[in-house]
């Protein structure tokens, strides 16, 4: 179960696309690649997720730093359990955009997991996520 306000609607996910008379700013060429992001994410579609990606990307979190594809696809594939789509509760609690930087607060519970914080920090080049951030406080469900 994915909340109404957590995850984007498939409408959301789907890229907007500029026109030739207004082309997309730069905010909404962020807010896009990471609705696509929490909504891929959200279904546990690992194609989807990685696709926002590339090869030059990098992912620090507290524990380890995960750079490029490979590594970045085998972090997706760890949470991924945790996280399973059908009975995942997420909650955006905050978003702020500026330009390419993108910061998210959020909490959720999972059927393994109670999150009451977690958040992340995306710097988006080219309509891809060239740098996140992730810490969340993880407690396991007794």
């Amino acid at each position: 179960m994915i909340s109404a306000c957590s995850a984007p609607t498939e409408q959301d996910k789907q890229m907007a696309t500029a026109t030739e008379d207004e082309p997309l700013t730069i905010e909404e060429v962020s807010e896009n690649v990471i609705n696509h992001h929490l909504a891929s994410f959200a279904e546990n579609d690992l194609e989807a997720v990685v696709s926002d990606y590339t090869d030059g990307s990098i992912i620090i979190t507290p524990d380890s730093t995960f750079k490029g594809i490979e590594q970045i696809s085998s972090f997706f594939e760890g949470l991924f359990p945790g996280f399973p789509s059908d009975s995942t509760a997420f909650v955006m609690d905050n978003m702020v955009i500026e330009n390419e930087v993108v910061y998210i607060i959020w909490h959720c519970s999972t059927p393994s997991l109670d999150i009451p914080l977690g958040t992340d920090t995306f710097i988006i080049e080219d309509g891809k996520i060239n740098v996140q951030t992730f810490a969340a406080v993880l407690n396991p469900v007794e």
